[in-house]
This record gives C-alpha cells, sequence and structure tokens, in this order.
C-alpha cells in the first residue's frame, strides 16, 4: 500500500504547490505591468508638463526682472505690500505669487499667506544649496514644475537675487492646463487598476522625506508607512500579505527612479490586490485533492483486506500445526485443501515434517553413544587434570625463585642509580656557579638538559685578564661515559687557561686538544681511543666591545638587525692533537655592536627526533626558533626554547644531551 500512497500524495503537493506559484507569479507579473503602464502614462505627463513650461518660462524671466528692478533699494521690502507689484505688472492674483526669501531662507514676505515665514532650507541639504547657489550666481533661474509646501498643488518656481544679493526674488505659477493633465494622469491611473477585478487600489506616493499622494482621499496605513519608507531609502520593492475583514490582501510597493523631472524625482507606486478568490480557488483544489485521496485509501484497504484474507485463512491453519509440532508432535499434518500455492506448500511441510521425524528417531540413537563417549572422555580429562596440577605445583617454586631473582636485581639497580646521581652532584659542582657566570657574561640564559642522570655536555666560564671566556661543550657519548669527558675537558680548560696563559679563542682551543689527546693517551701508535669533544669557545671583550669565537665542529651564530649570520666551526673535534699535530685552530675576531644576539650550543637540539613525522628537527628550523625568540627577553627565550623542544619531542626519546647559550649586549 505504502508506495501508491505515497506517490498519490506527493502528486497532489506537488499539484498544490504548482498552482499557488503560478497565482503569484501571475500577481507580481500583473502588478509589475500595472507600474510601468504607470511609468509610461508618467512619461507621457513630462512631456505636456515640459510643452505647458516652454510658454511659461518667458513671462516668468520677465516678471521676475521687472521686479528686481523694481526693488533696487531693499530696505522696505519685507514690510512692502506685494499685491501693488501684482497690479502693477499685471499679475494674475489668483495664480501668480510673488514670495521674498532672506538668506536664511526664510520667506519674509509673500502674496501667498500659507507660506509666510516658510523656511525652505528645511526642505533638504540639496534645496538648501541650490539656494545658496543663486545668491552667488546672481541670475535668474527657473525651476520646473513642483508641488507646493502646503497645497500639494503643482506649482511651477523661479528665483532671482535682488541687486545687492540680499534677498531672492520668487514667483510661483499655478497653471490651469497643468492642473488638467495632473487630473487626467490620476483618473488614467484609476482605470488601469478598475480593469483588473482583483485590484483594490493604484496609489502614487511622492517625497521620500513626507511620503504624500496627489489623491487627497488617499490613506497610509500606521504599519505601513516603515514600509514605505524602506521601498524609498532601499529603492527596491517591497511585498506584505495582511488580513482585513477576512480578506487576503497584498500590498506591493514599487520604486520608480525618475530621472527627467522635478515632480517626480523619487515615488512609490502602491498595488493593493485581493487574494481572497485565489485563496479560494486554492482551497477548493486542496479539498479535491484530500477527497479524492480519502477515497482511493478507502478503496485499496478494503480491496487489500479481502484478498488477504484469502491467503490468511490457511496460513493461520498452518502457523497452528507449525506450533503443535514445536512442542514435541511430529506426528502432525497440515491441512490440503484446495488447488493454490498454499496447497502446495502444505505439501511440502508435510514431507519436510516426516523427514523431521526420520532425522529425529535418528539423532536419539546417536544422543546415546554421543553420552557414552563424553563419559570416557571425562575420565580422561580428570587424568589429566592431576597431572597439570603437580606441573602448576612446580611452576610456583621457579616464580619464588624468579621473584627472589628480581629483587636482587632492584637492589643492584638501586645502588647503580645512587651511584649514577652521586656522580650527577660531583659533575654539576665542576660547573660554574650562577653568580660567576653572571659576573662574567652578564646578559645570558643557559638551556641545560642531559639525556640521563649525567651529561657529557657541560658549560665552562671564567674571567681572566679582564676578558670574559664562555664555552659550550659536546664530549662523545652521554650519560657515564661523557660525564667522564666533561670532567677531563673541564680540567683541560682550567690547564689551558690558568696554568698555560692562552688567551685568545684559538690558543684555548689549540692547549685544550693537546692536553685531552695527552689525557686519552691518543699519541700515534700507543692506543686505538678515538673519543673527544665538539666544542664552541667565546674570549669577551666588553671595555672594546670585541668578540673572539673558535670551534671545533660547533659554529657560533649571531643575530642583528634581525639577521642570523652563522660562523664556521674548524672539521677538526677536540682530543685529535696527535693525529694531526701540526693542525691549529682558527681565531674570528668580531666588532659587538649593540643589541647583538650570540648563540653557542651542542648539537642535541637540532638532532631531535619527533613532530608530526618522526623526523629531526634539523639546523635549518633550529635557526628559524632563534630568530623568531630573539625579540623575547631572554629568560622569556629559554622558556620559549624549552616548550618548543618539548612539543616536538612528543612521545619520542630525547636522542642527546643538549646545550643551548644565549648572549646579548
Amino acid at each position: 500500500m505504502v508506495p501508491p500512497i505515497l506517490a498519490l500524495l506527493l502528486l497532489g503537493i506537488l499539484n498544490f504547490t504548482h498552482t499557488r506559484n503560478i497565482l503569484v507569479e501571475e500577481r507580481i507579473a500583473r502588478n509589475y505591468i500595472i507600474g510601468d503602464e504607470i511609468i509610461k502614462v508618467l512619461e507621457f505627463q513630462d512631456v505636456a508638463l515640459n510643452l505647458v513650461e516652454s510658454r511659461l518660462n518667458e513671462r516668468m524671466e520677465l516678471l521676475s526682472g521687472d521686479i528686481q528692478k523694481y526693488f533696487k533699494n531693499t530696505e522696505n521690502i519685507e514690510s512692502f505690500d506685494l499685491s501693488l507689484i501684482q497690479q502693477r505688472f499685471g499679475m494674475n492674483p489668483i495664480m501668480e505669487d510673488i514670495y521674498i526669501i532672506n538668506r536664511n531662507g526664510i520667506v519674509v514676505n509673500t502674496t501667498f499667506e500659507k507660506d509666510l515665514n516658510l523656511n525652505f532650507f528645511s526642505f533638504g541639504e540639496e534645496h538648501k544649496n541650490m539656494l545658496l547657489n543663486i545668491f552667488d550666481a546672481e541670475h535668474f533661474h527657473n525651476e520646473r514644475f513642483a508641488i507646493e509646501a502646503s497645497t500639494k498643488r503643482i506649482k511651477k518656481f523661479s528665483y532671482q537675487p535682488t541687486l545687492d544679493g540680499k534677498y531672492i526674488i520668487q514667483i510661483g505659477v499655478y497653471s490651469p492646463e497643468a492642473d488638467e493633465i495632473i487630473d487626467f494622469i490620476r483618473n488614467t491611473s484609476a482605470q488601469i487598476a478598475e480593469k483588473n477585478h482583483s485590484i483594490e487600489d493604484v496609489e502614487l506616493f511622492i517625497g521620500a522625506d513626507n511620503p504624500f499622494s496627489l489623491n487627497k482621499g488617499a490613506f497610509i496605513e500606521e504599519n505601513h508607512k516603515a514600509v514605505l519608507d524602506q521601498a524609498f531609502q532601499n529603492k527596491d520593492t517591497i511585498f506584505i500579505d495582511t488580513i482585513i475583514d477576512k480578506r487576503r490582501l497584498n500590498y506591493q510597493f514599487i520604486y520608480m527612479d525618475r530621472k527627467n523631472t522635478d515632480l517626480y524625482k523619487g515615488s512609490v507606486i502602491r498595488i493593493i490586490s485581493d487574494l481572497t478568490n485565489d485563496y479560494n480557488y486554492l482551497k477548493t483544489e486542496l479539498f479535491k485533492f484530500i477527497s479524492i485521496f480519502s477515497i482511493t485509501l478507502i478503496l485499496v484497504i478494503i480491496l487489500i483486506y479481502f484478498k488477504t484474507k484469502i491467503i490468511t485463512d490457511p496460513i493461520k491453519k498452518l502457523v497452528l500445526k507449525v506450533n503443535r509440532i514445536t512442542h514435541g508432535h511430529l506426528n502432525e499434518r497440515a491441512e490440503v485443501i484446495g488447488n493454490n500455492e498454499i496447497t502446495t506448500l502444505s505439501k511440502q511441510f508435510n514431507l519436510m515434517i516426516e523427514e523431521l521425524e526420520s532425522y529425529y528417531n535418528e539423532l536419539e540413537q546417536k544422543v546415546e553413544e554421543r553420552t557414552r563417549e563424553i563419559q570416557q572422555q571425562k575420565e580422561e580429562i580428570a587424568a589429566q587434570r592431576d597431572a597439570i596440577e603437580d606441573q602448576r605445583n612446580m611452576l610456583a617454586d621457579k616464580n619464588d625463585s624468579l621473584e627472589n631473582a628480581y629483587k636482587e636485581i632492584q637492589a643492584q639497580k638501586k645502588h647503580i642509580t645512587d651511584s649514577i646521581v652521586y656522580a650527577q652532584r660531583i659533575q654539576n659542582a665542576i660547573l660554574p656557579p650562577r653568580p660567576l657566570i653572571d659576573k662574567a657574561v652578564p646578559n645570558n640564559f643557559i638551556f641545560y638538559k642531559p639525556k640521563d642522570i649525567v651529561s657529557g655536555d657541560f658549560y665552562w666560564v671564567d674571567k681572566q685578564a679582564g676578558k670574559s671566556i664562555i664555552a659550550a661543550v659536546d664530549c662523545t657519548g652521554h650519560g657515564v661515559p661523557g660525564a667522564f669527558m666533561s670532567i677531563i675537558g673541564s680540567n683541560q680548560l682550567d690547564y689551558a687557561v690558568r696554568t698555560k696563559k692562552a688567551r685568545s679563542a684559538s690558543e684555548i682551543l689549540d692547549c685544550l686538544n693537546e692536553g685531552v689527546s695527552n689525557a686519552l693517551r691518543q699519541e700515534t701508535g700507543k692506543t686505538n681511543i678515538r673519543d673527544g669533544m665538539d666544542i664552541a669557545l667565546l674570549v669577551i671583550d666588553y671595555k672594546n666591545m670585541e668578540l673572539e669565537f673558535a670551534g671545533a665542529y660547533n659554529p657560533l651564530y649571531m643575530i642583528r638587525n634581525n639577521e642570523l649570520e652563522s660562523f664556521k666551526a674548524d672539521k677538526n673535534a677536540i682530543g685529535s692533537h696527535g693525529e694531526y699535530p701540526d693542525r691549529k685552530y682558527t681565531n674570528h675576531v668580531i666588532k659587538i655592536e649593540k643589541g647583538d644576539l650570540y648563540y653557542i650550543f651542542s648539537d642535541g637540539y637540532a638532532d631531535q627526533f619527533g613532530g608530526p613525522n618522526g623526523r629531526k628537527f634539523m639546523y635549518k628550523q633550529f635557526k628559524e626558533l632563534l630568530l623568531s625568540v630573539s625579540h623575547l627577553p631572554l629568560d622569556e627565550q629559554q622558556a620559549r626554547v624549552d616548550s618548543v623542544f618539548e612539543d616536538w619531542k612528543g612521545s619520542e626519546t630525547q636522542v642527546d644531551d643538549i646545550l643551548l647559550i644565549g648572549i646579548k649586549f
């Protein structure tokens, strides 16, 4: 039932929606056609008014010029009886008026008493600028027909300043021909609405600031005034549906932009449509659809009920037999009645039950045999269980032995760890204390992160002959072997500087190379020990703002003016003196500038694996990191470097000891 019912329901919904859309589109199109007709009528009106204006222009210019000459002296112009001027120059007092406007835009004297003291500047910024330009231009200005402020009747105005420039003489002229044209246009608009039975009213509203209609009987509902203002401001078409006295009305506000007229520069056409008949038609169509759908649904249900009853009765009897068989009555058989699919099903069901009964009897016999086999297997399992119990006791004894061995290993591990921790205290004791570092090298930070408890990286600081010496050393290996090497390196640095009096950076490394080689007995032919260390060493002369650098594999980074420069180290590790006795280290001399940053370091940071792909950090990324933190205070630089390292390492294991020293001038 579901597919045909859904199809019928969908067809009805589509038909109803299509009909409604056609009615809406027809109404919108009809309203736009009416709007176009009104626009064409207004274009005809503009042509007709232009003809009327052409006959008035010359007379108004002559009158304005005569009045200007009459008031050569404007001392009493505000109190003068302007009706005398009308009589003198043969003006029609009913159709032609005179206005005197001062420089504040106020009508100070006029033959049209309703406009006395009217402020023309209040008509808007555009009108105000026009009057001010007339004062400055000092020539006659003729306007096209416009709407009079008080009577809402069309009137033609002209403007001309007095000879002394203090006032504007304005001439206002009514035209019977223009009134007839407006009445004709108004009647024509009404006839357009009468031709369409669903159109209740068509009105033209003028003026965005204070909209009004030339039809004095026109009315704007309070709740529609904001919509009318919105149509003027957005210059767009707006639709509103409402219900009044059980009638469904549609209000359509169409903005009309007129270029070649002062009368309708901006106006909105309001079309009121009565949609009651359209809604009634839709209701009728909806009622027809519901009726047809309901009748069809009832007929389908009745037909299906009788058809299914013929099928379900035999099935119910068959189900009853099946229920009895499931409770163990295998001798039951289904009734075979008629000649249809149910009859065939009953015959096949009886055959299936006969086979099932046969299988059931065979199964009972097999169950008895299988029960005897299971009993025999149970006895065998019991014997195996006893054997397993003996093995478990043996394993328990072995577990006790393993636990004792584990405790012994734990004790040994603790002893070794305690020894390494004590070694850490010894190693920390050879590292220069913080007061000595700050005294020798002010404005520094040291980022020191051993891989294990003790470290193969160490830093060394001293001050001799007014110069500060600082080194970042990376010994071969890490942990305990690296720590032994660091003790050798620290002692040999003390020996080179304090005993052998080496002072330049390269001399210190030459002495250190020789001392480490001798300490490790690496002279040629005596031993095959290849251990040594990499180093970056600085000698700083704060008085002369000069820095010396020498390095074995580890370079120096300098950041100056937000640019990083690298000073390469020699490819000659400390401890290789026996192999290359004549090779000396290069001494780099650098003039220090205020704001310089210098970094010396081991290779542990750049070699650390991590990140999203488990790769090395690499020196390129290490340089970018130092550049990015160089503007920060030194303590914040150290914290940022630590944070970036931990984020990069993530769950990876630290691969080497890490040492980074930063110095700022």
